[in-house]
């Protein structure tokens, strides 16, 4: 009995489904077209950008000239390795240069004086010439009326290897303490 009465309610709902298809046929085919029209018309705008991609994509594959994207890249990662390999080096020199610089003669002092009563013109001079380790010399001129004199002294890590006189002992204190950057 349940069976039959399974058929029944079967039967009942195609009928109602039938009818309902029957009465609103016309919008149902109308909603139907319309849908169709709107996934058609999503299809074209999706195909057309697509497209547009695809040419940009072998516009960009294609490259400049007869070279190619990859090519461009390979090329610039060449290049790159051999400016890392320039910088590297000029590192390197800049270090070397660095090591030579300290041992510069380059924290100078100059003082012009009188070296004897009675001349004038302050035409004697001592000139200090100072690496960054205190090593260097001192060039001194003594001008009198009748003749000049030149001495060059030795200074090793800021110790003199002969007597200074006043002026050479100022000029060396400020060569000292100078320790110019270069």
């Amino acid at each position: 009995m349940l069976g039959v009465k399974t058929n029944r309610l079967e039967a009942l709902v195609l009928q109602l489904f039938s009818q309902f298809i029957n009465i609103y046929s016309e919008y149902i085919i109308a909603l139907v077209l319309l849908l169709f029209l709107v996934a058609f018309i999503s299809f074209i705008i999706v195909i057309r950008s697509l497209n547009r991609t695809k040419k940009k994509y072998q516009t960009l594959l294609s490259g400049v000239g007869n070279i190619n994207l990859e090519e461009i890249i390979l090329s610039n990662a060449q290049r790159l390795n051999c400016l890392e390999e320039d910088v590297k080096e000029n590192e390197n020199k800049l270090l070397t240069l660095d090591e030579r610089v300290d041992s510069c003669l380059k924290n100078p002092s100059f003082k012009r004086y009188n070296a004897f009563d009675g001349v004038g013109g302050e035409q004697s001079f001592s000139l200090a010439l100072m690496d960054d380790n205190g090593t260097g010399l001192i060039i001194s001129s003594i001008h009198g009326r009748d003749d000049a004199r030149t001495y060059a002294k030795t200074i090793v890590a800021g110790k003199p290897k002969f007597n200074l006189s006043d002026e050479e002992k100022a000029v060396l204190s400020i060569a000292l303490n100078s320790k110019a950057k270069i």
